[in-house]
């Protein structure tokens, strides 16, 4: 899991500067293990009492990307999503109605078997996947 003098070592490394706004966003996710979109990171912010505009997040969030530190992923809506780099690998139920998202746990053994095979029969280097699952959750299914 990235920590917050994690991300934050990584800034000094690269010798730039430790404003507020930067520190509250590795505070961001340190405290998380779920992805965040850009408007839910602002407001996770905001709420630790750093206001920052919009832009300056998505800067910033360019940069803790390029140093290796989170990564974006597409969960097949309109937003992309940030979660940290050093949790494991996993895959997400999306709801399509309120968004909400949760991790799974599949069989990597199994999905790294089918992978191979996948490569090998199409004769194709995978480099990496992405597997999610896009449905209704509980309550979104209840209340139609």
């Amino acid at each position: 899991m990235i920590k917050q003098e994690t991300i934050i070592s990584l800034l000094k490394d690269q010798k730039v500067r430790l404003t507020p706004a930067r520190r509250a966003l590795a505070h961001v996710f340190d405290s998380t293990a779920k992805p965040l979109s850009a408007p839910e990171i602002l407001a996770l912010m905001e709420k630790r009492g750093v206001m920052v505009n919009k832009t300056t997040v998505y800067r910033d969030l360019d940069r803790l990307e390029a140093l290796g530190a989170i990564r974006p992923i597409s969960l097949g809506g309109r937003r992309e999503y940030y979660e940290r780099v050093a949790l494991a690998h996993h895959h997400h139920l999306v709801c399509l109605e309120c968004e909400r998202i949760e991790d799974i746990d599949l069989d990597e053994r199994e999905i790294l078997r089918q992978e191979r095979s996948i490569g090998r029969a199409h004769r194709f280097t995978i480099l990496r996947h992405s597997l999610e699952f896009f449905g209704l959750c509980q309550t979104c299914a209840y209340s139609m």
